[in-house]
């Protein structure tokens, strides 16, 4: 009777394999076939194998309901202290918690296992089960015991594995050396492998040695070799599927250390095309490798784009690991659940069976059967206390898995947040190196090239002009007063780059001071600057975008407009969004597309970065107007 109940589980889920039906049904049929017995070592043990059969297709086909029957099958194998089967249950859990990527509860599974195999001196399990759990380890970056249990796992393969086992379990010391920064130690078990190989020549074992050693000594500095054994690793045919992208990403990243970025971004692209749609880990990595080339070549469309692809990436894993958990705490309750509802039915046969031998009794003598029923009236009263208790452990059971379901949902929604508080870091970063950039870029201006134009222009004016002839003084003033004039062109570009106006009184401060400058130089141009309706501070990512779009519009203007009034306007439109306005009276042109040339341009990249609105509006002989045009949530600060 107590199989009874687990056959009609069975069956309630049978609809859910109807694929796997011919060898569900024959699994079944002995199953019944055996509750039907009577209990014995033999016929426990028997169920289970078939318990364990029985996960193993679920499992096959991706349903978490292979735990249910594995958990049964340990279950009975404990009762009767039947050690193989409970090696083999706990082996089939510890390895399928494993690929759900739950190594504390693959580990706990795969501990077990290994006392029992260690006491039976079972081989292939322990084998496989130190391996099992340096993996586990190393995955929860507890180094030292992954290191552990991957020297027991290599003992094992050097006296009872294939050559080729042996060799990748150095392999796997190596990799948790090198995960541990470790790299002198783990490149001596890469190299160690490498070596053992030129006898066994086993296409795996090379290319994991090939791939691993250079890595190991991109991590060392030593850049050309590490080059070297990735080339090499190319032309080994070991049936590794995502080789290519692997490979060729790991060059990319070399040649990015070493400042190659068209080189870098060429094995990179060549990774992209070779990526397999599935392989997120391996998408991931490229798109980390590419936004980082393209941020250092100035490519910040490019940049963000790839960040995006690799924020999202992570966001993606940590939401499928959670979402993982839940779904198993959720499982373990249902288990739970099923278990105590089958003890209930349990307790009402055992009852309904006590009554049969009552009535039996009570048939033969009447005292007999008083007494029996005083007898059972106490032992039912038992009972209910005992369901009753039961049943207030059950409502706490629910009740703390309903609390633990929250608490793991609160845990998901702020790792959420913090994926999302990483990309507003990444963004802020992204300004950031483009500010240091211009800073440093404005004192190369003015400490080097304007200290190098000052010692010329004293080195001029130490010469003796009153000794010149006629045409060579005025060569002499010349060449002093273009000097004067390159050094004065110098300071203005180093202080327009990143000018202290900017950071200290915001855009409106800093194109006030800008417009006050050019009213004061002599170009024979009137500037006029309007900021209406801006009462709130402009982002300074953006900011530094519009200051410089202004920088390179009125010098096209002073360069080629012919212009005598230039005016500089702001505001907010009733849609709030920041417009920007650069009108001039100039000649103006006509066919825009076929005559902007690179200042336009310039304008237009850097619009689009933001990204806002560009528009050109020109008559010939009429001016110009230049309108920029930035949404709400972009210029606001609200970084």
């Amino acid at each position: 009777m107590r199989y009874f109940l687990s056959v009609l589980l069975f069956f309630s889920l049978y609809a859910t394999l109807a694929q796997h039906q011919r060898k569900s049904d024959s699994l079944y049929t002995i199953l019944s076939e055996l509750s039907s017995k009577n209990e014995s070592f033999s016929n426990d043990t028997t169920l289970v194998q078939i318990y364990s059969q029985i996960g193993q297709e679920y499992a096959r086909i991706k349903n978490d309901s292979a735990t249910v029957f594995w958990q049964r099958a340990l279950a009975i194998a404990e009762q009767r202290n039947y050690k193989a089967g409970i090696v083999k249950v706990c082996i089939q859990l510890g390895k399928y918690y494993h690929a759900q990527y739950l190594p504390v509860r693959s580990s706990e599974y795969c501990l077990k296992a290994l006392a029992i195999a260690e006491e039976l001196k079972i081989p292939n399990e322990l084998k496989y089960l130190n391996a099992r759990l340096g993996g586990n380890y190393m995955l929860m970056n507890d180094f030292g015991n992954a290191i552990i249990y991957y020297q027991k796992h290599s003992a094992i393969c050097k006296n009872n594995g294939k050559p080729e086992e042996y060799l990748l379990s150095l392999n796997n010391l190596g990799v948790v050396h090198f995960e541990a920064k470790n790299y002198n130690k783990a490149l001596y078990y890469f190299e160690q492998c490498e070596k053992l190989n030129s006898e066994t020549k086993s296409p795996k074992v090379q290319n994991a040695a090939l791939i691993n050693i250079g890595k190991t000594l991109v991590k060392l500095g030593n850049y050309e070799q590490a080059l070297a054994r990735f080339q090499q690793a190319l032309t080994v045919n070991d049936g590794y599927n995502d080789k290519q992208a692997f490979v060729n990403n790991e060059i990319a990243q070399v040649y990015f250390l070493q400042k190659e970025y068209n080189e870098a971004l060429k094995y990179a692209s060549i990774a992209l095309q070779n990526l397999a749609p599935t392989n997120q880990l391996m998408h991931r990595d490229v798109a980390k490798t590419l936004a980082d080339i393209y941020e250092r070549t100035g490519n910040t469309q490019l940049a963000y784009k790839y960040y995006k692809d690799y924020s999202r990436i992570m966001l993606s894993e940590d939401s499928i690991k959670n979402s993982q958990l839940l779904r198993f705490l959720k499982l373990d309750y249902e288990t739970e659940k099923n278990n105590q509802k089958i003890t209930a039915l349990n307790l009402d046969i055992k009852e309904k069976e006590s009554r049969s031998r009552l009535l039996g009794v009570g048939l033969i003598a009447l005292l007999v059967g008083v007494i029996i029923v005083v007898i059972y009236s106490q032992s039912l009263a038992d009972k209910n206390r005992l369901i009753q208790i039961q049943k207030a452990d059950i409502e706490q059971l629910n009740e703390s898995l309903e609390n633990k379901v929250a608490e793991r949902t609160k845990e998901l929604t702020l790792a959420n947040e913090e994926l999302l508080e990483k990309n507003r870091e990444i963004s802020e970063a992204l300004f950031k190196g483009k500010t240091i950039e211009r800073e440093r870029v404005a004192n190369e201006l003015h400490d080097n090239l304007g200290g190098m134009l000052s010692a010329l222009k004293w080195r001029f004016e130490a010469l003796d002009s009153e000794n010149l002839s006629t045409k060579e003084q005025e060569i002499y003033n010349g060449i002093l007063k273009t000097i004067h004039k390159a050094y004065e062109e110098v300071r203005r570009i180093s202080h327009n780059m990143l000018p202290a106006e900017l950071a200290e009184k915001g855009l409106v401060g800093a194109l006030e001071k800008f417009v006050q400058d050019l009213n004061n130089a002599p170009a024979g141009i009137a500037f006029t600057f309007k900021a209406d309706n801006i009462d709130e501070l402009i982002r300074q990512d953006i900011a530094l975008e519009l200051y410089s779009c202004c920088l390179e519009a009125i010098s096209n203007i002073i360069k080629h407009a012919d212009a005598n009034l230039v005016s500089l306007t702001m505001q907010v439109n009733a849609r709030q969004e920041l417009e920007m306005s650069i009108l001039d009276n100039g000649k103006g042109f006509i066919n825009i597309s076929g005559k902007a040339g690179k200042g336009l341009k310039n304008i237009d990249t850097r619009v689009k970065g933001i990204p806002a609105k560009f528009e050109i509006n020109t008559l010939k002989t009429q001016g110009t107007q230049l309108l920029i045009v930035v949404p709400e949530f972009l210029w606001k600060n609200n970084l």
